[in-house]
């Protein structure tokens, strides 16, 4: 690590609430905030399962207005956003409380930036706008999973649905305050924990590995691999293991998101996001189907952090080659993936040979700045080359690659 260079980080401008049942505070914090009138934002699922309930009740416990827009959609989309931006700005909300997962905290964000600034979502995504950029509602963030790190980040993801492709504007702002409350996690189910603890790991290796220069976030990064490595197989196996729940939520939003979303990612999120989308896997399955691979396709870019990342999982490396250390880090991250039921063959997703190489050959023609070129330790140049990594995780697994935990488990 070399500190002669120079490196930027940001956070939440009010800071991070972390701990069991500081959900119940979101009221009284918003209203020292200054905040009268609050849309309340979430998705019916989150709505359903009654999480929003108490925050709700502790907004209006505070004497703020309230009205709830649960309306979000999964990898929310341009008119999606759109419908969000009408109902905020129609309603004179000065605050923005939204509970939930990835798609309802972007969807959040970029309803902020647009309310601020008027537009569309693509007139926001040139980054050498940021500059110009007005503050829009106040904007106080709860997830409700432990993977994303939505809750810390500026940027806002939406799928544009003429093209299928996801872009990602770029805010000036991150949220006002984050409240990081475990329990708002406990009830999700064990393959959603998986795949967004799996969002979690990938994120910190991805970022971790790039070719930024970020100290900070490196430490942050290393530090929530280290934590999804010893707690993610027991959040999964029981989610009432509250030690577990707030491990990964820490490793998920503190450092995860506040490292990724300060040194950026590279290839490993732009490749499974087409894969994802084609075939519609989730996010979080996604990038376990392909996170191995792509590490393997990378490796010689990135031995030593590699190397860094199998210590992390306290994988024994001591008297090996580097190469070999980097090799045993990609290993343990595929077992580990395996154990939730997260690194599975694409095969099983209805992907074939042909089709997956014309998305290589789309991904190919893709500009610099959606495929993670400039990041990647080692960026995908050719269509061919991304092809050979999907005929790998296309196929089936000897056994030595994958424990017998995957052979009985569901969709994970």
């Amino acid at each position: 690590m070399t500190l002669t260079r120079t490196f930027e980080f940001s956070m939440p401008m009010e800071g991070i609430v972390f701990g069991i049942g500081t959900a119940l505070t979101t009221g009284a914090r918003t209203a020292r905030l200054g905040a009268s009138k609050v849309m309340l934002m979430t998705d019916r699922l989150v709505r359903g399962a009654g999480l929003i309930d108490p925050i709700e009740r502790s907004l209006r416990d505070a004497h703020i207005s309230v009205e709830v827009w649960d309306d979000v959609v999964t990898e929310p989309t341009f008119p999606a956003v759109a419908a969000a931006v009408e109902f905020c700005r129609g309603g004179g909300f000065d605050t923005i409380v939204a509970v939930g997962g990835g798609s309802t905290l972007d969807s959040a964000k970029a309803t902020a930036c647009l309310v601020g600034n008027g537009g569309t979502f693509m007139d926001w995504v040139d980054g050498s706008r940021i500059a110009t950029q007005k503050p829009g509602p106040r904007l106080i963030l709860l997830a409700t999973t432990s993977g994303t790190g939505a809750d810390m980040t500026r940027g806002a993801g939406a799928i544009d649905p003429t093209t299928g492709v996801k872009h990602w504007l770029r805010s000036r702002y991150r949220s006002h305050l984050t409240i990081c409350d475990p329990e708002l996690t406990r009830s999700a189910p064990p393959h959603v924990t998986a795949a967004t603890g799996t969002d979690a790991l990938t994120q910190a290796i991805e970022s971790y590995t790039n070719r930024n220069h970020n100290p900070l976030a490196d430490a942050l990064n290393l530090e929530a691999v280290r934590l999804v490595g010893r707690y993610l197989r027991r959040a999964v196996a029981n989610g009432d293991d509250m030690e577990a729940r707030a491990a990964m939520m820490y490793a998920a939003s503190v450092l995860v998101g506040l490292g990724f979303g300060n040194a950026g990612l590279h290839i490993v999120h732009p490749v499974s996001q087409i894969v994802g989308d084609r075939y519609r896997i989730p996010h979080g399955l996604s990038l376990g189907l392909l996170l191995p691979y792509l590490l393997e396709f990378g490796l010689n870019g990135c031995i030593d952090k590699l190397c860094d990342i199998a210590r992390a999982l306290e994988v024994p490396i001591d008297g090996l080659s580097p190469r070999d250390g980097a090799q045993r880090a990609i290993d343990a991250v595929r077992q580990l993936l395996a154990d939730v039921g997260t690194f599975r063959p694409l095969r099983e997703f209805g992907a074939t040979e042909a089709e997956l190489n014309r998305l290589a050959e789309d991904f190919a023609r893709r500009p610099p700045e959606v495929t993670g070129a400039a990041l990647a330790p080692r960026p995908v140049r050719t269509a061919a080359e991304l092809s050979a990594v999907f005929r790998r995780a296309l196929g089936t697994y000897a056994a030595a690659e994958v424990s017998p935990a995957l052979a009985t488990r569901g969709s994970g």
